[in-house]
Order: C-alpha cells, then structure tokens, then sequence
C-alpha cells in the first residue's frame, strides 16, 4: 500500500487511476474506494443531518471537518455500503440525494436496516442485503462478506442483523472493513480466517459515561492494534476528527506508536492522501 495526494473536494472520477484499487479517507469512519473504475463509497457522513437530529444526547453534534466529495461525484457512485443504521454511517440527507439524483447505484446494508434505508427513499429494488450467511457480489472483481459486529453486541439472525463487519474482495485486494464494533471472541476467529492487505478499525474506543447517555462505543486504539499486530496486518484507524465530543487524542496516539515502536508510515489525520494497491 502506498499513499499519494488528492485534492478534496473530490469532484470525478479522474481523482483516481482507473486500474487497481485506491481509497480516501472521508472522516469518521465514511471512506470512498475506487475499483477498476467504479465507485464504492462506505459510511459515508457527508451532511449536517446530526447538528440538528441528535435527540436528547447532551452533545452537540457539529462536524469538524468539511465534506470531502463535491454533490457533482454523486450521480458516478456506483455502490453504496452501510455497516450500521447509525445515522453518522448510514446518513439520511446522503441517501435521499444519492437516491434522487444517482439512478444506477446499489445499496448494499444489514437486513436490520433495510427498513430504514427505504424510509430514506430508496427503492426496495435497489436494495441488497449482506448477512453472514449472505455475501454480495457486484461485476467480477468486487465480493463482499459480512459478520456481526458487536454494537453493542452482536446478533446471529441473519434476517434482523443491524450491524455487521464487512471482509471486501477488490480486485486483488482484501481489505476487513470492522465498522463500528467492539472485540469479541467469534469476531476474532471471523478475523484471522482470511488474510487481509490492510485492517480499516474504530479506534475511539468506549467511554462509560457517553455509553450511560446513548453514545454507543467502539475497540480502543490499544484493542485495534492488537487485533491488527495479532493478525500481522498494517491498520487503518477510523472513527474520530468528525465530532469534538467522540474522536482520539492523536498526540498522545503518536506518542504510543513511537513508545511501541511501531511503523507509523501514513498521517491519518491528513484527509487529502489517496491509499493505493498495485
């Protein structure tokens, strides 16, 4: 994997060499993937739909980092994959515009939130639902395959399953795409079936306090490395930098890499690199 500039807002195809597979980090946990051309974007939070729709949290939800896709890249999404029905992962304003300007993408999502995306206006027909018994295939070179993620803990049927991890085949790349999740022993074992090219984990763990007022949280960044490390798989941390109330300390984070001596070769806060496998 190595990594290049890009300018953001990203507004077409032509951010990206069209062979191979490369990758944006969006903020949050929302990434945009490029596969031998098509578009594939993941948990994607591009709008403002929480800083007014947070319910009774006591936090408040405005974002910290501008959208990084132009609305003019929506209609060229190809795909469109959700972990979870949380809203900063499944984005209702994001799926309606996508939904009445974009008349070719798929959405693909858990079986437990299928209701939720059609309330957001997306046909039943455009729809496909990932469970761990039910993968999903697009074209020749994208697969994608799903386990329950324990959000906050996590559910075996695989007609009502809310919140998944996901394992993508692109290309010649695989890539474990955790989504919101904390570790737990199956996960585990689900983890190290198959080796990967890189681990994409939340790493803003859990806070009992945000947990006791509806904010449900995540592997810590010590858990994800180890699972990463264990698995002898590079990490991609996720899950931070969008809102001030839930995101890391990324000094002191820096500060761990270097004591543990490990490789830090990609700066994660830094939205304008593209991640590339050729």
């Amino acid at each position: 994997m190595h990594s290049t500039t890009i300018d953001l807002p990203i507004v077409g195809k032509n951010a990206f060499p069209y062979n191979g597979v490369h990758f944006v980090w969006l903020g949050q946990s929302g990434f945009l993937f490029c596969v031998d051309g098509s578009l594939i974007l993941v948990d994607a939070y591009l709008s403002n739909y929480l800083e007014s729709n947070h319910g009774n949290l006591p936090y408040r939800h405005d974002r910290m980092l501008a959208p990084a896709l132009d609305e003019v890249l929506y209609p060229e999404i190809d795909l469109v994959v959700v972990t979870h029905g949380h809203e900063d992962h499944l984005d209702p304003i994001l799926m309606e515009r996508l939904g009445r300007v974009n008349e070719k993408a798929l959405f693909v999502v858990p079986p437990g939130c299928v209701t939720q995306l059609e309330a957001c206006g997306i046909p039943a027909e455009r729809i496909r639902s990932v469970s761990q018994e039910k993968p999903f295939r697009f074209g020749s070179t994208i697969h994608i395959e799903g386990f329950p993620a324990a959000h906050p803990i996590p559910d075996f049927d695989p007609d009502e399953v809310w919140a998944l991890s996901y394992r993508f085949d692109f290309s010649n790349t695989r890539i474990l795409f955790a989504g919101d999740t904390t570790v737990y022993g199956q996960w585990s074992v689900w983890v190290a079936e198959k080796p990967c090219d890189v681990f994409i984990l939340p790493v803003n763990g859990r806070d009992p306090e945000k947990e006791a007022n509806g904010i449900v949280g995540n592997m810590s960044f010590h858990e994800a490395i180890v699972v990463a490390l264990s698995n002898r798989t590079p990490l991609l941390g996720t899950h931070f930098g969008m809102f001030s109330f839930n995101t890391i300390e990324e000094e002191k984070f820096r500060k761990d890499i270097c004591d543990f001596k490990l490789q830090d070769t990609v700066e994660l806060t830094e939205l304008e690199w593209m991640y590339s496998f050729k």
